[in-house]
């Protein structure tokens, strides 16, 4: 009994759904609106955290020494370095291979080379390049750098300059989150109007038949659950839609963001094909929410039954 009752309100779902095709239509494109805006914002700021954890574990501190600095000194601060429990490993490059290293780096610039040239001798000191277990455990490495008799050896240090890109791409992706949930709220306020309104004008529409039902004794459930059903076919509908638009969206987007975390080791087609799923069933899951309750609110209201 149960069964047939299911399977007539699903029948009801559907006439509702075709004979208002246009309301349909108007409903499933701002639900899919909707859900594009908060999986775009989703997507944005799971990329921005995703680019600051990747930074992170490749952040390093390179310490520079003067020229005049002594191997004995420039190895016990080496030594010093590997002991701390904050320290990951310590890279040790002399004299010369700092000196190959900027030749290299630097071969189509003749100005340069003819500079060395001139010098006639090595002008570089050697160099630390400091892994820290987590990037929270610099400022314990820096402290011990900066103490009188290490810090008089050394002429510079570049992990500044890795705190101000941490910094841009942090204060990046609080504004990405702030906008996009801005954004997202709005189309959740917009659908939830659209999905109420639209539930509304069905029930005005079979308001006769819905009296005609009830004369019959048919329970408040089951005048109830076609309107709930309908909204749960908006739901489905927007949510594969959604998946059709982005799935070519992440390919077209992809060399992009290949190339700007190129060297990291970051495929975005590779993560948005492991997270498929996860984003397909919370989209849904989304999407069904929004359209009951904003159904339900509407058949609370309007359906007196």
């Amino acid at each position: 009994m149960v069964i047939v009752s299911l399977l007539r309100a699903f029948k009801f779902a559907l006439q509702n759904f075709w004979r208002n095709i246009w309301l349909s239509l108007v409903t499933i494109f701002i639900l899919v609106l909707t859900l594009f805006s908060i999986t775009l914002s989703s997507s944005l700021n799971l990329v921005a955290k995703e680019a600051i954890s990747l930074v992170k574990d490749r952040v390093d501190v390179s310490v520079y020494f003067y020229a005049t600095a002594l191997d004995e000194d420039v190895k016990n601060v080496t030594s010093v370095l590997t002991n701390m429990p904050e320290v990951k490993d310590v890279d040790y490059i002399t004299k010369e291979e700092a000196l190959e290293f900027f030749k290299k780096k630097n071969e189509n610039n003749p100005i340069i080379q003819q500079t060395l040239d001139v010098i006639g001798t090595n002008p570089l000191g050697p160099t630390l390049v400091v892994h820290a277990q987590n990037i929270e455990d610099f400022p314990a490495i820096m402290a011990v750098l900066d103490q009188p008799q290490y810090a008089k050896l050394i002429e510079d240090r570049d992990f500044e300059e890795s705190q101000q890109v941490i910094g841009k791409l942090t204060t990046v992706t609080d504004k990405v989150r702030e906008i996009g949930l801005f954004v997202s709220i709005l189309f959740v306020l917009v659908a939830a109007l659209v999905i109420f309104n639209t539930i509304r004008i069905t029930i005005y529409t079979y308001r006769e038949e819905i009296g005609i039902m009830k004369l019959v004794g048919a329970s408040n459930w089951f005048i109830r659950a076609p309107f709930v059903l309908e909204s749960i076919f908006y739901a489905l509908i927007s949510g594969l839609l959604t998946m059709v638009i982005i799935i070519p969206l992440v390919g077209l987007s992809a060399p992009f963001f290949n190339q700007l975390f190129l060297g990291y080791g970051f495929d975005v087609v590779r993560y948005f094909q492991l997270h498929f799923w996860s984003v397909f069933w919370l989209q849904t899951l989304v999407s069904i929410v929004l359209a009951v309750v904003s159904s339900m609110i509407a058949i609370t209201r309007y359906l007196r039954v």
